[in-house]
């Protein structure tokens, strides 16, 4: 019974017609050869379509059914053409997007605004998360993007470099571990304005000074200790926590040191960064990637295109 409907564009014009005769040269169609479609249909089926003792001819019960049941399938079949083009034209369909607390906080609100204007008919879902919970999602099907610095494996999913953060020592500018590293120091317009000439600091000139450091489930946390550990350095840790938002803010009232990106120092507002000393750190992994990454197998809609092109300028926050 699967091929009910192959003909179905037949038996509709012959209804609209209400003749063999006026659907066989609307169809371009020989008429002998379209009744003897129909007559194998009806036989297929078991019930006449058509009334052929009426003139016009008309349907029978079973043929205004199949007319009913060509219609339902015609508004199936207009609705998800009409979906299409929606779709292909980024006018309707869903985007989801997980990034890390710090760029979905600071750095994605006016990428993911923009994006939400001049594509309203998007649906858009967000996940803050941490590079574990992020890799997860993805994973398990409930993202199509993810922005973070974590390194995804390569034979699952495709990743594109967006920018390089660099990392830094953030110390309190009261601290008197400062005196005599003037040589060394960057302020937060050295890094804004890309003025980042100074030598790496020694880091044992720090071996007193509290550290707060972000949790260990944190890529930055990884970064950090792998600095520490190419350096030999053994902080003095004052406590964990996993909002570097709040980590700065312990730094600007003078609470302790840490280590943070410079994306973090570009865009954090409502922040003092006059009482804060920045010095370059004497690692190869004082740096870290930014990638955007999703899933090797699967469709890539215009939507993700889109909104991944929007990304492009992303190296200049």
């Amino acid at each position: 019974m699967d091929d009910l409907f192959r003909h179905r564009e037949l038996i509709y014009t012959i209804y609209r017609e209400q003749s063999f005769s006026r659907a066989a040269q609307k169809l371009f169609i020989a008429q002998p050869s379209l009744s003897l479609t129909v007559k194998k249909l009806e036989q297929q089926m078991g019930v006449p379509l058509f009334d052929r003792t009426t003139k016009p001819i008309t349907l029978t019960e079973a043929g205004q059914q199949y007319i009913a049941a060509v219609e339902s399938i015609r508004q199936v079949e207009d609705s998800f053409d009409s979906y299409l083009r929606s779709v292909n034209h980024l006018e309707a369909g869903s985007l989801g997007i997980g990034s890390n607390q710090l760029l979905s906080s600071l750095v994605l609100p006016r990428f993911i605004s923009a994006f939400a204007q001049k594509y309203p008919g998007i649906h858009l879902s967000l996940l803050d998360a941490n590079s574990t919970t992020l890799e997860n999602e993805i994973s398990a099907g409930h993202l199509d993007i993810v922005i973070d610095n974590q390194v995804l494996p390569g034979d699952i999913f495709e990743q594109r470099h967006l920018a390089t953060e660099r990392l830094y020592l953030a110390v309190p500018a009261n601290f008197k571990e400062n005196i005599g590293l003037e040589n060394h120091q960057l302020s937060f317009d050295n890094i804004a304005n890309g003025n980042l000439s100074p030598a790496p600091v020694p880091l044992e000139r720090f071996t007193h000074v509290p550290f707060i450091l972000m949790n260990r489930n944190n890529d930055a946390r990884r970064h950090t200790d792998a600095i520490f550990e190419a350096t030999d350095f053994r902080p003095q840790v004052l406590f964990e926590m996993d909002r570097l938002a709040t980590l700065y803010a312990y730094i600007e009232m003078g609470t302790a040191a840490s280590v943070v990106s410079d994306t973090l120092i570009r865009n954090i507002r409502g922040v003092d960064h006059s009482k804060i000393l920045f010095y370059p750190l004497p690692t190869e992994h004082a740096q870290r990637q930014i990638f955007i990454s999703y899933k090797r197998n699967k469709f890539r809609s215009k939507a993700m295109d889109a909104f991944i092109a929007s990304l492009g300028d992303l190296a200049h926050t």
